[in-house]
């Protein structure tokens, strides 16, 4: 009680994000009974610790945060340390904390959206990502956390958008290759191809050696570069200098190997034009590799997965100040600006080459003008979004303001009863059912769903409700029958459901942890 009246007390001042309200909002209003199902998965895959050590981590961080109830780092340690235990509640909860300390902490955002995609709330995880890309767009795996939350609501074009901007902005990050090429190959935008497992979208904290994001982990000791022992100089004969001309030899070669990494390995036209951008920045024409670089990015997408050898910001410092030195300057710089993550800022270009390109007839290229509105759209959509989320955060504010000055709760809600049940169809049913979990009356619910499932008994999104909910009663109130219903219902889902989907990995996860528990 005293967590929610804090936090209550913090929904009532104004803060800089949205994003608190609509999590708070949800998380006391009783969906952790089924974000604990996603998080009993994370204990599968994730590091085992032993409790003791934990639990000396968090006496001793939490004992720095007595000493110091400001101390920023304390605070992001202890949520970390709860994440890994698998302690939602409490790491919610250290975020919130920690938010209030430091509105601007980058890594409360980028893992708070972690959590939440995790747990099946895209909409919440993307903009936790938004605030972080904010705070900090030089960040290339912000887009990419983005990318494979994108990618598990099935929006696959924005997914590789993503992953091109984590790309624009380390070229050598590999995680991120492999994901735009995997949606590549699948050649659909329709079939959600299979994530890579919890460890490689873990929370990411530093840089390792190579340039790749390091997983934050107690248990992986900091890496050690040994230095190499020097031969002693044995005495050997002298030998012939090397001749010059093979020296040069050597040198064209590696030469051309290293612009060789540089080249697409696809086929079609647009990887010929990709080749002939590199080609002429290669020989000193920024001009004309910015021309063939935008063509081609335009005509096929996926190569914004390629290195770009520098082009992007060498284009952008030559456009800088004098976008009208090339023709068409003002849309190659604006969208060099959108393609290195910053949208906001590449619209005004987009809008003055519209209204440019309007003087000039037939002479306009109609696929630069396609492009600019289209990007302009977004744009308008995004601030359409935001207004949307800003008037629900009003309402909010507004709802929470008027249940703290009145006195008298509501009255509880009975469920209905199953005469009125058996009428409803499957969603008015979840709908219910949800209802009555946020009420944190979860047997209610189960008796719903059973209702449900006898006139629909082979709806997944029923059996996995059914399920979830039973492992709650199990993980609440340490009922053995509730958990073996549990296993059944994932059974079920597990032959019913389409291999490779979501319920079918769900199903198969949990039958191996409720085995391992169920005595």
């Amino acid at each position: 009680m005293e967590t929610k009246k804090q936090l209550s007390n913090f929904l009532s001042k104004p803060a800089e994000s949205d994003f608190a309200l609509i999590i708070v909002s949800r998380l006391y209003a009783g969906s952790i009974y089924l974000l604990t199902v996603v998080f009993l998965l994370a204990s599968i895959l994730s590091l085992p610790l032993s409790a003791q050590t934990t639990e000396a981590k968090t006496y001793k961080l939490q004992q720095r945060i007595i000493e110091n109830p400001r101390d920023v780092e304390a605070h992001l340690q202890l949520a970390m340390e709860y994440s890994l235990a698998n302690n939602f509640v409490k790491a919610v909860e250290t975020y919130f904390i920690l938010l209030r300390i430091d509105p601007d902490n980058f890594h409360a955002y980028n893992n708070l959206g972690i959590l939440y995609r995790k747990s099946g709330q895209f909409r919440d995880s993307i903009h936790c990502y938004q605030q972080a890309a904010r705070i900090n767009p030089d960040s290339y795996w912000v887009p990419y956390n983005m990318g494979l939350c994108y990618e598990a609501m099935g929006r696959m074009q924005e997914a590789r958008e993503s992953y091109g901007r984590a790309l624009s902005l380390n070229p050598s990050f590999t995680q991120a290759l492999q994901r735009l090429r995997s949606l590549t190959d699948t050649g659909s935008n329709e079939v959600v191809p299979a994530l890579p497992g919890l460890v490689e979208s873990q929370i990411y904290l530093v840089d390792s050696d190579t340039g790749q994001p390091r997983v934050y982990s107690p248990d992986v000791p900091p890496r050690t570069v040994a230095r190499p022992v020097k031969p002693v100089p044995a005495a050997t004969p002298a030998t012939e200098p090397e001749k010059i001309s093979e020296k040069i030899v050597e040198r064209i070669k590696k030469e051309k190997e290293v612009r060789k990494q540089y080249r697409t390995t696809r086929k079609g036209p647009a990887a010929a034009i990709f080749n002939q951008a590199m080609d002429a920045l290669d020989s000193g024409n920024l001009e004309k590799a910015i021309e063939y670089y935008v063509s081609c990015i335009i005509t096929e997408r996926d190569l914004l997965a390629e290195p770009d050898n520098g082009l992007i910001r060498k284009g952008l410092e030559h456009l800088k100040e004098r976008p009208n030195r090339m023709k068409d300057g003002l849309f190659y710089r604006g969208l060099l600006i959108f393609i290195s993550g910053n949208l906001e800022l590449a619209v005004p270009d987009m809008q003055s080459y519209l209204e440019s390109s309007r003087s000039r007839g037939k002479d306009v290229n109609r696929l630069y003008v396609d492009e600019a509105a289209r990007i302009i759209e977004r744009r308008e959509a995004e601030k359409a979004a935001a207004a949307a989320q800003e008037q629900e955060r009003a309402a909010l504010l507004a709802a929470a303001k008027n249940a703290s000055a009145s006195d008298i709760p509501e009255p509880e809600q009975p469920r209905a009863s199953d005469f009125v049940l058996k009428r409803m169809s499957v969603d008015q049913i979840i709908d219910e059912a949800d209802r009555l979990s946020r009420e944190s009356r979860v047997q209610d619910a189960v008796a719903v769903l059973e209702t449900g499932l006898q006139s629909e008994p082979d709806d997944l999104r029923l059996l996995m409700k059914s399920a979830n909910a039973y492992t709650d009663l199990m993980l609440l109130k340490g009922d053995q029958e509730a958990g073996r219903m549990a296993l059944s219902r994932f059974e079920k889902i597990y032959q019913k459901a389409p291999e490779n989907s979501r319920e079918w990995a769900v199903a198969g996860e949990m039958i191996q942890e409720l085995k391992g528990r169920i005595r």
